[in-house]
């Protein structure tokens, strides 16, 4: 039984976009593994959904409807708690997604909300849908997305966690089957060979077979062992390396020191994992806090008294705190993994600490005055602990009762005398500074995020290069806010807590982590911390609530959580639990861009140099906007370019039909149907005419080559064969 050539095309093209969703469900595979990305199956689905419109060639419109229709629909299942096909969630998406443009244009990425980080991953999806189309149906070649997925897989197998064995192992067995199909189905169209179906069963398991054989040899040979060294452990020393060569290197890395009576310098990064926590929501990790500023850094108070409690000992019952009736709390638990050798317990930033479970840990010490934790053997030998898990409640702060305090009150007296302890000889023009920023506020709440947001200005920058020591007498805060205005997270904390004591505010200062990022660790999604997120900040006292963090360092936004009782429940509903916290992460530029031009955009007014920062970034927008539409004109060409070309020579007087029939050539070409090298003008009309089931292109060149080859007339040729050219023409931008 012969195969006629539309029903092979029509069979092929059904397998190749059934391996062409294969290969790509290998780029969403990594996804699942290595974020937090859930419900893929969705994503999946909704490729199969796209390229089922493709196959059956849905008019573009009534594609676009159909698409954007199911996106929104799974951006409500995915994102909201309203009903399917409710139209309530709309006005908020809509709101959210004109917000999100603005953190794009403003280059605040890490304020996208999931909403709209799902609607870009949706049309992703959808763009590369049209690839496949566009490879497996116009070009009939799927070799360059089958390349792009075998060196994907492999940089993700190399410098990620993600193991690509086997997903190498189907994108091989995958690609290898479509070449082969693709061969099969250019072989019946140019060369319009009928084959039987017995000739094609053959050749498919002949295929097949090959394809099997060298997996299973390949798989199952024995191998060398690698030839090349690991590259990732040469790529992240080498700059390293390359600092000490060439002598830039300080000596001085970024990391947890307990000595910080010296505070200064230039730091290099170091990029070392100091642990992995599972936490349930990224926020910072403290170790202590100090509470002696000497005017070159800070010191603790020797304490001999502390509490004593076991592992797995509730600490309730040591009453160290008890948790205020103002202050909301959630129940969290985190299992921490350390790298580094520490026998102190790293616990959450303003978390009251409930219980430590650990298979090693014997007895704790917590020495209340810094806040800090030790792990001790029986002997009272200190104790390094690999492996513990922390039970906690994360609180929120009510604004409303934060105001309240406006000045200490009786019970305070030892607390303010501690912690609103500044050296003698602090220039006046700190404590001058200080009263400036607090002057119009009257409670300390206000009077603290006075002084935190003074540090937004753009006169100060945040940088860890070039960072000079004070002189001798010199205080390390008064150089850093009056003269270099330049420094990183020690340098701003300390100015805090500094100015906070200045205006009689009790303030400590305070070390520990920040929330890290997002990674795999033994199969398990969680937070890896490294030695570039240790920081400092500042911790405020209010009467009957305790301890409230602020992050004064530019570019952090303190991960803490804020909510204002006085608001109305609408205007609570709009701005949610951590307004306060992305209001002030909104206002502050990322530490990746410690430039003073750089620092003060969106700062300044028209003029200076926020205009020109402006001028800048509008030319910026306008120039990759024209040439993302140049772009996007440029490959669509083959859909456009054929109506530009009718209405040309609809309005063209005198002789055209040569020229009309050659640029109906290359607009064949510009379609996909390549004319072979030595293939007669005939023979490449025959074929065009099986692929649209037209005759049109037969008679087109017949009355071409008369026209050459016998001088026939050429307008009136042309207006006898316009129509059947308009029609080919139409019909190649389908």
């Amino acid at each position: 039984m012969k195969v006629t050539t539309e029903k092979l095309e029509r069979f092929m093209h059904v397998l190749l976009y059934i391996f062409g969703l294969l290969l790509i469900t290998e780029w969403l595979r990594p996804v699942d593994k290595l974020t937090d990305t859930g419900n893929i199956i969705i994503f999946v689905l909704f490729l199969i959904f796209s390229l089922l419109l493709h196959y059956f060639r849905v008019h573009w419109s009534i594609r676009f409807i159909l698409i954007s229709a199911y996106i929104m629909i799974s951006l409500q299942f995915l994102h909201s708690k309203t009903a399917l096909f409710q139209l309530s969630w709309l006005k908020g998406f809509l709101v959210d997604f004109s917000g999100n443009l603005g953190y794009i244009y403003d280059g605040n990425w890490e304020l996208i909300t999931n909403p709209f980080r799902t609607f870009l991953f949706f049309t992703l999806l959808w763009l590369v849908s049209y690839l496949i189309h566009y490879w497996v149906m116009v070009r009939q070649s799927i070799f360059f997305f089958f390349m792009l997925t075998v060196i994907f897989i492999s940089v993700l197998d190399t410098f990620t966690p993600y193991v690509g064995d086997k997903a190498m192992i189907r994108i091989i067995s995958i690609g290898f089957l479509m070449l082969g199909l693709l061969s099969l189905l250019r072989l019946t169209i140019q060369e319009m060979i009928r084959f039987p179906m017995v000739s094609i069963n053959k050749w498919i398991l002949m295929l097949t077979g090959m394809i099997s054989v060298s997996v299973l040899v390949g798989f199952g040979a024995p191998k060398l062992s690698p030839q090349w060294p690991d590259p990732v452990p040469y790529i992240t020393s080498y700059s390293d390396k390359a600092l000490k060569e060439d002598g830039s290197s300080k000596g001085k890395s970024v990391g947890y020191d307990e000595d910080d009576s010296d505070l200064g310098g230039s730091i290099e990064p170091d990029s070392s994992t100091v642990f992995y926590n599972n936490a349930p929501a990224g926020h910072y990790w403290k170790v202590e806090n100090k509470d002696v500023y000497t005017g070159k850094g800070w010191v603790s108070i020797l304490e001999k008294d502390f509490h004593s409690f076991s592992n797995g000992q509730d600490m309730a019952s040591l009453n160290i705190y008890d948790v205020p009736k103002v202050v909301k709390t959630e129940e969290m638990t985190a299992k921490l993994s350390m790298t580094e050798s520490y026998s102190h317990i790293i616990h959450p930033q303003s978390g009251y600490l409930k219980k430590i479970e650990s298979k090693s840990g014997i007895d704790f010490k917590y020495y209340q005055g810094m806040d800090k934790v030790i792990s001790e053997r029986e002997n009272g030998e200190r104790l390094v602990m690999k492996e513990y898990e922390l039970v906690y409640d994360m609180p929120s702060f009510d604004i409303a009762e934060l105001r309240k305090t406006t000045e200490p009150d009786e019970s305070m007296d030892l607390l303010m005398e501690k912690n609103t302890q500044l050296p003698e000889g602090l220039p006046n023009r700190i404590y001058e500074l200080g009263s400036r920023l607090t002057k119009n506020e009257s409670n300390w709440y206000d009077k603290a995020k006075a002084i935190e947001d003074y540090f937004d200005g753009p006169e100060f920058i945040y940088s860890k290069d070039d960072i000079p020591y004070p002189e001798t007498n010199q205080d390390y805060v008064d150089q850093f806010l009056f003269e270099t205005q330049k420094g990183y997270c020690d340098n701003y904390s300390s100015a805090m807590v500094v100015l906070l004591r200045a205006a009689n505010i009790p303030a400590r200062w305070v070390k520990g982590y920040t929330e890290g990022e997002k990674s795999i660790h033994d199969g398990e999604s969680v937070y890896k911390v490294t030695n570039n997120n240790a920081h400092s900040w500042a911790e405020v006292y209010f009467s009957g609530i305790g301890w409230v963090p602020f992050e004064p360092t530019k570019g952090f936004d303190g991960e803490v959580e804020f909510y204002d009782s006085e608001l109305k429940q609408e205007e609570i509903k709009n701005s949610g639990p951590t307004k306060e916290r992305q209001t002030k992460k909104e206002t502050r530029e990322r530490q990746n861009t410690p430039d003073r031009e750089t620092q003060s955009s969106g700062k300044m007014g028209i003029g200076g140099i926020g205009g020109m920062e402006g001028l800048l970034k509008w030319t910026a927008i306008t120039l990759l906007s024209v040439m993302i539409l140049v772009s996007m004109g440029y490959f669509s060409r083959r859909k456009w370019i054929p109506y530009l070309q009718i209405l040309h020579y609809r309005n063209k007087s005198g002789a055209r039909f040569t020229t009309a029939y050659l640029i109906l050539l290359k607009q064949l070409k510009r379609a996909g149907l390549v004319r072979p090298e030595g293939q007669t003008l005939r023979e490449y009309a025959a074929y065009v005419d099986v692929v649209y089931d037209t005759d049109e292109m037969s008679e087109l060149t017949a009355a071409y080559e008369l026209m050459i080859y016998r001088g026939d007339v050429e307008d009136r040729e042309w207006k006898h064969f316009q129509k059947g050219w308009e029609s080919l023409m139409r019909k190649t931008s389908s």
